[in-house]
């Protein structure tokens, strides 16, 4: 009843919702693991965590309910069968998906659940806080297990078999941040027989060894058709790579990441032209092994699921499978989920430090962070008018990851219209006469966009002065590091390079009172920068802004810094030229 009375948690006053107990156990005597966990909801937003999602390779059992108050009495509800969602991964793993019921802003969730062998992990920290968490593990002679910590917090009692979390603090999501999973505090485990050590090279015996992995890669009878067609055209090697990637990429991604396959069989991927990301990937490998490069599969685990750890390993935590090409000594690493990804660049959410290459005579460590760019340039040639409306052409340019950025985000609408419509929303007060776009298929080039525009609200009329900002739509207003310090590091995916010039012409009845002044700022390793350089000839004032992240990740004694370096360009931005009517003579 007091729970339930509850309006707010007293050292969070904040919180959504809050874990009042999980409670984890495994029993040495039959095998199985149980776990409770009681959630308190104390805002509207807080229901989202009646919607509970857990995994298991086995049977499992699940029962729980809903309390709540109605008339000062305690109302319990069940939770029902239908509620309760199976899908399955893989032969032998389930998303086990749980609904609560009548859940409200004041009610309290208890839900248990059962399953045969250990979780692949125990969180003792959510992005809500916990007044208590603990789990027990008993030993158990015929099998043994190994953890991983994660974490900035300490942890209550930490004992042989036993680890508890008391009062432990919200996890609070910051921008720029690679996976809270690297960072809240929990353990990961893996856990195997007597007798057995795991390694990273068991790892790789264990995937080769695979149904739905290496024995996949056999029979692939399938693709001598579309072998013989693509060495019939006599490309050179980079050509013929690039031609089989793309006919890999006429089988349409399901949207689901995964380590494995699901069918036994990659032909009938093929032949239904629809499969998740191994399945696409290791006909992708067959397809180039056949046309006699070196090629090899590249176990990852992706920037949502965590980081692998060198030194702890865990099968548990690998979830998604690219191809590895190696040509002319270079290293070239193969996606084929995405439609507009050129060959040699992997989607971001594999840019996660490190993969482990699979292959029955060599496994080793692949490096996943790329050096390749996210690159804008943006070109203005406006005019000002008298009415302080503006008047002329947008053109950008796009290259390496900006480019696929903007093919994968222009795609997402039905037509140019609807894109059109999209852009002005985005950007209130301007107004698109004429679109153009080029070179949007080239996915190996950049791709270059231009718009005849009209925009309004962009300057201020007092007096006889006509203020206006030059960014325009480039214009950076609030700094994204607010937390004065930072625990985490910084990841921002990959370099990036936006330049961005601009040619204004002013009416000729107005002269120029002020314009900002030229400034370079560099972080003390030169690992970010920017320049803002202002000239003026003939009524025509141009701005050349450039910015760039050389080096994307951060650690965090390097925060003040980094925060310091955007609160210059967030003043830099902010500054307005200034102009002045000519005084009228007789």
């Amino acid at each position: 009843m007091e729970d339930l009375l509850m309006t707010q948690y007293d050292k969070d006053t904040s919180a959504e919702a809050v874990i009042l107990c999980d409670y984890g156990y495994f029993s040495s005597n039959n095998f199985y693991f149980t776990r409770n966990v009681r959630i308190k909801i104390l805002k509207k937003e807080g229901s989202n965590w009646a919607n509970y999602i857990y995994q298991s390779d086995s049977k499992t059992s699940v029962n729980g309910y809903t309390f709540n108050i109605e008339n000062g009495e305690i109302i319990k509800e069940k939770l029902k069968n239908e509620s309760v969602f199976k899908e399955e991964v893989t032969d032998n793993l389930s998303l086990i998906r749980v609904a609560m019921p009548n859940v409200k802003v004041g009610s309290i969730i208890d839900l248990e659940y059962s399953f045969q062998g250990i979780p692949q992990e125990w969180k003792f920290q959510y992005t809500i806080p916990v007044k208590w968490s603990e789990l027990i593990i008993e030993e158990n002679e015929y099998f043994k297990y190994s953890t991983n910590f994660f974490g900035f917090e300490y942890l209550y009692i930490n004992s042989d078999g036993r680890w508890v979390a008391k009062n432990m603090p919200a996890f609070n999501i910051e921008p720029f941040m690679n996976s809270k999973e690297n960072y809240l505090t929990k353990f990961e485990f893996d856990f195997f027989g007597r007798g057995y050590s795991i390694s990273w090279e068991n790892c790789n015996d264990i995937l080769l060894n695979n149904a739905h992995f290496g024995k996949t890669l056999s029979g692939s009878l399938y693709l001598n058709d579309i072998k013989d067609e693509i060495n019939e055209k006599n490309y050179q090697d980079i050509e013929k790579l690039k031609e089989a990637y793309n006919r890999v990429k006429e089988i349409k991604w399901n949207e689901k990441e995964r380590l494995i396959t699901e069918s036994l069989n990659l032909s009938t991927v093929y032949k239904n032209k629809i499969g998740n990301s191994a399945e696409i990937n290791l006909v992708l490998i067959q397809l180039l092994d056949k046309l006699g490069f070196e090629v090899y599969p590249v176990v990852l685990s992706t920037r949502e699921n965590g980081i692998l750890s060198p030194i702890q390993p865990s099968l548990n935590k690998l979830n998604y499978t690219v191809a590895l090409v190696i040509l002319n000594n270079q290293e070239i690493l193969l996606d084929a989920t995405e439609k507009y990804l050129p060959a040699g660049l992997l989607p971001p959410r594999c840019i996660n430090i490190n993969g482990r290459l699979i292959d029955n005579k060599k496994s080793k460590w692949v490096d996943l962070v790329t050096k390749v760019k996210d690159s804008q340039t943006s070109n203005y040639n406006l005019l000002l008018n008298e009415n302080g409306t503006l008047t002329g052409k947008l053109e950008y340019i796009r290259k390496d990851y900006g480019a696929f950025y903007f093919r994968k985000k222009y795609k997402e609408f039905n037509n140019d219209n609807e894109y059109i419509k999209h852009f002005e929303e985005e950007n209130p007060g301007l107004v698109i006469n004429k679109f153009d776009i080029q070179n949007f298929d080239s996915i190996y080039g950049p791709v270059q966009d231009s718009y005849q525009v009209d925009i309004e609200n962009r300057t201020l009329d007092i007096g006889d002065k006509i203020y206006i900002n030059p960014m325009l739509t480039e214009q950076l207003k609030e700094n994204p590091f607010k937390s004065e310090e930072r625990k985490y590091p910084i990841d921002m995916i990959h370099p990036i390079e936006y330049k961005y010039i601009i040619n204004l012409q002013i009416p000729k009845n107005y002269i120029i009172e002020s314009i900002p002044e030229s400034i370079v700022v560099k972080l003390p390793d030169n690992s970010a920068g920017f320049s803002y350089r202002v000239s003026n000839s003939n009524n025509i004032i141009q701005i050349k802004y450039q910015f760039n992240i050389s080096n994307p990740i951060f650690i965090s004694n390097q925060y003040k810094d980094l925060r310091e370096f955007y609160n210059q360009i967030i003043k830099k931005h902010s500054e307005q030229i200034i102009l002045t009517k000519k005084n009228e003579t007789i």
